[in-house]
C-alpha cells in the first residue's frame, strides 16, 4: 500500500515531537513492506540518509492511505478508496487553551477547532496515546455521528536498537555532579519552576539541573534561553553549576551521549487538562536509555513510571516533596531499582511493537461513510470563524 504519512513539523537530523513520531510511524510502516513517504516542513531532509524519501508537498493523489495529525487535514475530498488514519497523539487544543491569549495564539485555536471538525468527519481511524485521549476521542467521534470509527491505541514508542555506551561530559557540569535533566521546552502548561525550587531546598548537594536553551527544530526562538534561565535560577537563589543551560538541540540520533550523563529525567506540569491528556514524548528516551524519571501525577506517562517503577511521581507544585524525591531517586540503591525496572520493560516500548495495531488494520481498514464531510466542512468553518 502507498502510505504518506503528514506532520507540519521539520524531520531530519534534529527534530522533536510529532516530527520524530511521524518518523518512527513512516519506518515501522516502511519495514512492514508498505511503500512510504513523509511530508514534513520546509527544510525536511531524511534523518540518517536512510528509510522512507521525504517531501516537501504531500502527493494526495499518489496515496492509498494518509497518516496525519487533525491540524493538517485540508478541506478537500481524499478520493474513493483512500483511507485517513488521523494521528490524535499530541493534545493540541488543550495546549493551546494553556497558552496566554494573543492574536496568533487565538488564530491558532481556530484553527485546531476547525481542522478537529474536519477530522471527525473524514477520518477512517484515529490513534491515541494513553486512555485519557481514547475516551477524549470516543466521546467527540460519538457526537459527531461517527462511532463506527475505531480509536486505536498507538502511543509513542523507543527505537529497535539499544542507544550506544559512548557519552558526553555537559559544559558546566563538574564531572563527579549528577545530572537532573529537563528534557524538552519549557511550555506554558511545564513547571520548570518547581524544580528549580527543589533544587534550591538541596542546598550544597552536587546535583545539577540542565535544561535545554537551544533552539527547538523548526522554531523562530527557544521556549527559554539562557538569559531567561539566569533569571529563574536568580529567583531560586541557584547559580552555575547548580543549574547548567545545554545550549544546543541535541540531534535526534546523539541524545544518548546526554542520556547517558542523566541520573533523573525530569518533565512537571502544571495541573489541567493538558497534563491529563498528555503522553510525554520525551520521557520515552528514559525507558530508551534506562534512564529514572522524575513525573508530576497526571497523565499516562506519570501512572506507568509508578505502576512499573520506572522512577518517582510527585504532586504538582510541591517542592519539598519533589527535592525530597530527587534525593532519594539519586541514591544508589533507588537508581539500581529503576534502571533494572526500565530495562525490564524496554522491548515492550520499540516502536514496532507500539505500532502493531495501526500496521495490523492499515491494509483491512474500511473507509468509513463520508454522508457526512459536507457538514463536518461546514462545522469547521464555523469553527475557524470563532463561533464553534
Amino acid at each position: 500500500m502507498r502510505v504518506l504519512v503528514m506532520t507540519d513539523d521539520r524531520v531530519g537530523p534534529v527534530m522533536a515531537g510529532s516530527a520524530l513520531r511521524a518518523w518512527e510511524l513512516a519506518c515501522v510502516l516502511a519495514a512492514a513492506g508498505h511503500e512510504v513517504r513523509v511530508a514534513a516542513a520546509e527544510g525536511s531532509r531524511s534523518p540518517s540518509g536512510r528509510g522512507p524519501s521525504v517531501v516537501r508537498r504531500p502527493s494526495w493523489r499518489w496515496a492509498e492511505a494518509v497518516v496525519a495529525p487533525p491540524w493538517v487535514v485540508r478541506p478537500r475530498p481524499l478520493g474513493a478508496g483512500k483511507r485517513l488514519v488521523v494521528d490524535g497523539a499530541t493534545p493540541l487544543l488543550a495546549e493551546l487553551a494553556a497558552m496566554p491569549s494573543s492574536r496568533r495564539v487565538d488564530r491558532r485555536r481556530r484553527t485546531a477547532r476547525a481542522s478537529l471538525q474536519l477530522a471527525l468527519g473524514r477520518a477512517d481511524a484515529v490513534l491515541a496515546a494513553g486512555s485519557a485521549q481514547e475516551r477524549w476521542w470516543r466521546r467527540r467521534l460519538d457526537a459527531a455521528g461517527r462511532s463506527e470509527v475505531p480509536v486505536l491505541q498507538v502511543p509513542f514508542g523507543v527505537p529497535e536498537s539499544d542507544p550506544a555506551a559512548d557519552r558526553d561530559e555537559i559544559p558546566g557540569v563538574p564531572p563527579n555532579w549528577a545530572v537532573v535533566l529537563w528534557w524538552g521546552g519549557v511550555w506554558p502548561w511545564l513547571d520548570l519552576e518547581t524544580l528549580l525550587a527543589a533544587r534550591a531546598r538541596l542546598g550544597s548537594a552536587p546535583v545539577s539541573v540542565v535544561v535545554p536553551t537551544g533552539r527547538r527544530p523548526g522554531a523562530e526562538s527557544p521556549t527559554i534561553d539562557d538569559v531567561m534561565l539566569a533569571a529563574l535560577s536568580t529567583r531560586h537563589g541557584l547559580e552555575p553549576p547548580q543549574v547548567v543551560g545545554l545550549e544546543r538541540w541535541v540531534p535526534y540520533h546523539e541524545r544518548h551521549r546526554i542520556l547517558n550523563r542523566t541520573s533523573l529525567l525530569a518533565v512537571l506540569h502544571l495541573p489541567g487538562e493538558e497534563a491529563e491528556l498528555s503522553f510525554r514524548t520525551r520521557a520515552l528516551d528514559g525507558v530508551w536509555a534506562g534512564v529514572p524519571m522524575l513525573l508530576t501525577e497526571g497523565g499516562a506517562v506519570a501512572d506507568l513510571v509508578r505502576e512499573r517503577g520506572w522512577g518517582a511521581v510527585v504532586p504538582p507544585r510541591e517542592p519539598r516533596q519533589t527535592a525530597a524525591a530527587i534525593e532519594l531517586a539519586l541514591a544508589e540503591r533507588q537508581q539500581l531499582r529503576f534502571r533494572s525496572a526500565l530495562a525490564a520493560d524496554r522491548d515492550g516500548w520499540r516502536w514496532g511493537r507500539v505500532a502493531e495495531p495501526l500496521v495490523a488494520i492499515l491494509p483491512r481498514l474500511p473507509q468509513a461513510p463520508r454522508g457526512r464531510f459536507l457538514w463536518a466542512a461546514a462545522k469547521a468553518a464555523w469553527a475557524l470563524a470563532g463561533r464553534g
